[in-house]
C-alpha cells in the first residue's frame, strides 16, 4: 500500500470522514505535508485561543478544529495515520475497537523489533489509556468514531503514529494552546514521546515501516467480516 500524501491534515480528515459515510471496510495511511494542530471544535469557541490563532499561524502552525473531544494533536510530515474503516459486530464494544487496532500496530512494530504496549504516558498531548508505548512513551494515538447504517454498526479507527521527532516548535505551540483553552494539566514533556525512527534498528528503515502496518491492518479487517459472514 502507497502512502497517501495530501497538502493539509483537513483533506486527510475529510478523506477518512468519506470512507467512513461509504460504510466500506477499508485502510487508509496518510500524510500531510504541512504542519497542523488539531483541537476539539470547541477551543475555537473560547476568545483567548481565537486571539492567538493569527500568531500560531505566523510561526508555522495550522490549526484545524474536529467534531471530537480529546486534547490537541500534531499532523504533518512527522507523522502517519492509520484510518480503519471496520464492520462490527452486534456484542462490539468501544474496548475492542481500541484493540483491534493497537494491535494492528503491535504485530507491525514486532516485526521491526520494537516491544510496545498500551497506556496513559504523564507529560504525553492528548494522552489516554489506548496510547500505543515503547518503552512507557508515547508513539502512537489512538481514537474511534462508530456510526450506524442499514446494514449494521461501521467504526473509523484511527491511529497517528510519531515516525520522526517533531519540529522542536511544535512544544511552546501546544503550551501556548494549552494555555488558552484554560487546561489545567500538567506541562508536556517532549521526553514522555518517542518516534519509530528513535526505536528501529540500524538495519531498518522507517521507510519500510507502511508497508507492515498495512498487512496487519489488511488482515484485521477480514476478521469482523468472516464472524459476520460465519453468523449469516
Amino acid at each position: 500500500m502507497i502512502v497517501t500524501t495530501f497538502r493539509t491534515a483537513a483533506e486527510g480528515i475529510a478523506r477518512e470522514q468519506a470512507l467512513l459515510a461509504a460504510a466500506r471496510p477499508a485502510v487508509l495511511l496518510w500524510q500531510a505535508q504541512d504542519d497542523t494542530i488539531v483541537v476539539p471544535r470547541a477551543w475555537l469557541n473560547r476568545a483567548a485561543v481565537c486571539t492567538i490563532l493569527p500568531d500560531m499561524m505566523r510561526s508555522g502552525w495550522h490549526i484545524l478544529p474536529r467534531g471530537s473531544g480529546g486534547g490537541a494533536v500534531p499532523q504533518g510530515p512527522c507523522t502517519l495515520t492509520l484510518a480503519m474503516i471496520v464492520p462490527l459486530s452486534p456484542r462490539a464494544r468501544i474496548e475492542d475497537g481500541y484493540r483491534l487496532i493497537c494491535g494492528a500496530l503491535s504485530e507491525a512494530l514486532n516485526r521491526f523489533e520494537v516491544a510496545s504496549g498500551t497506556g496513559a504516558v504523564a507529560g504525553a498531548f492528548c494522552d489516554g489509556a489506548w496510547n500505543v508505548t515503547a518503552g512507557g512513551r508515547k508513539l502512537a494515538g489512538t481514537a474511534q468514531r462508530w456510526r450506524t447504517t442499514p446494514e449494521g454498526r461501521i467504526a473509523l479507527l484511527h491511529a497517528s503514529i510519531l515516525m520522526t521527532p517533531p519540529p522542536d516548535g511544535l512544544w511552546p505551540a501546544l503550551a501556548t494552546l494549552h494555555c488558552a483553552a484554560g487546561l489545567s494539566q500538567a506541562p508536556l514533556r517532549p521526553d514522555a514521546h518517542v518516534a519509530l525512527s528513535e526505536l528501529l534498528p540500524k538495519t531498518m528503515r522507517v521507510a519500510a515501516f507502511p508497508g507492515a502496518l498495512a498487512r496487519a491492518a489488511e488482515d484485521r479487517l477480514l476478521r469482523p467480516l468472516t464472524e459476520r459472514q460465519r453468523a449469516a
